[in-house]
Parts: structure tokens; sequence; C-alpha cells
């Protein structure tokens, strides 16, 4: 079924370029497309045809002159400074949003994973666009972008999901406090204070913990605290 998603018109790469560029600008200030085409050095006909996508996502406004969303602006900067993370997180939220990408990572859960040529022929047909290389290229994107933001895997030509996986180590990266323990932080430090002999003794712990062992890791940091009491 049609829906008239415009898919990018250019290469992963060629679509990161323009993303960057058009962060050159501040916020709200347009862009002239020979001023984007100048600093990408990409002809004006590629930055144009990529122009639809970002605007559908909310990364730059619509209009003749295009000018960066605080969004968009983001992700530019987030790209340019190698902030691999924040470029994850970005586009993780903006698929979210999306109700048509959001579709396409549903069509590969419900199917537990999908050929990439039946994948991006899904996407292709899905968004209601004419079959050639222009649009083949913009659904290969898409799926460039799913794997950034650490929504699908790709291993030996198959698709799977990973959003489970993917959403915890979002929760982890922004809230590392919260999900390495329920005890606060202060508890923490009351348990570890230990009087021996008259004498307080602080004791400082760093903890490194892998995800798999964040449901496990409060009662073990019980276990710790409890067992330095006991031989006081």
């Amino acid at each position: 079924m049609s829906e008239g998603f415009k898919l990018p018109g250019s290469s992963y790469e060629e679509l990161i370029k323009i993303i960057k560029a058009y962060s050159t600008s501040k916020v709200g200030v347009p862009m002239s497309l020979d001023a984007v085409a100048q600093t990408t050095g990409m002809d004006k006909t590629v930055v144009s045809r990529n122009n639809g996508f970002l605007v559908q996502l909310g990364f730059i406004s619509d209009g003749n002159k295009k000018s960066p969303t605080q969004v968009g602006n983001d992700l530019g900067r987030a790209y340019t400074n190698k902030m691999n993370e924040e470029v994850a997180r970005i586009w993780h939220e903006t698929i979210e949003k999306d109700e048509f990408l959001s579709r396409m990572l549903s069509a590969v859960r419900i199917r537990n994973g999908m050929e990439k040529a039946s994948f991006t022929n899904h996407i292709l047909y899905s968004s209601g666009s004419i079959t050639n290389n222009t649009t083949r290229t913009g659904a290969n994107t898409i799926i460039e972008v799913f794997k950034v933001a650490s929504l699908i895997n790709e291993t030996d030509g198959k698709i799977s999901s990973i959003n489970n996986s993917a959403s915890a180590e979002s929760a982890i990266n922004h809230n590392p406090t919260e999900t390495i323990s329920s005890i606060p932080p202060e508890q923490l430090k009351h348990d570890s204070d230990i009087r021996k002999n008259g004498i307080n003794i602080s004791i400082n712990i760093n903890i490194e913990a892998k995800v798999d062992d964040l449901d496990s890791l409060p009662e073990k940091v019980k276990a710790l605290t409890r067992s330095l009491q006991e031989r006081e």
C-alpha cells in the first residue's frame, strides 16, 4: 500500500554530509540550496532530492530556504564531533516518533527477521516510491540508519531486530545511576562507612558491570557491604 513517504535520495554517507552542512547554520536561520551544496561539495540536485526526507523527520524546516531545527542541528553537530552515542540516541528517538519508520521495524519483528533484499523491497513498496536506482539507494540508506540507531543487525544478508537491547543500552547511557542500582548513592556511602577500633574507615568501591549483570548488581552490593560490616 502506498504511504507517500519520501525516501532519502542518496547513500547514507551523502545524507550525513548534508545533515552536517545544515548544522553549520544556527537553528531557524535559513540556508540556501547553493550554500548547502557548496558546503557538502555536492551538486544542488543531490542536496535537493534529500530535503524531503529531512523535512519529514523534522531535521530541517520546510520552505524555499531550509533552516536547521534544534534536533537537526544537534544531530549534525553530533556527527561532526563523532559523538556516536548521541547520534544513535537522536536517530532512535526520531524513528520511534515516525509512523512509517516504526512500521518498517515492526515488519522485521513480526517476521522474526528478513532478507536484506526483501526488506529493501518492502520499504520501497510501502513508501509508494517508483523503483529505480535512486529510490533503491534511499531504501538501503534507511536500513543503514536503523543500524546506526542500534535497532537492527545485519548478518550474512539477514536483517534482525535488536530493539530490546538498544532500549536497554539507551537507558544506561542516559540514566547510569538509576539503571545500575536501585540503592540511593547516599545509602551506598553509608553502608560502606565502617567503624573499626574507634576509627571511621571510608571505603570507596568502583564497580564495572555489563548490561547482563544489572539485575543482580543491587543484591551483590548489599551483600558486599554486609560482609564488610560483619568483620568489625
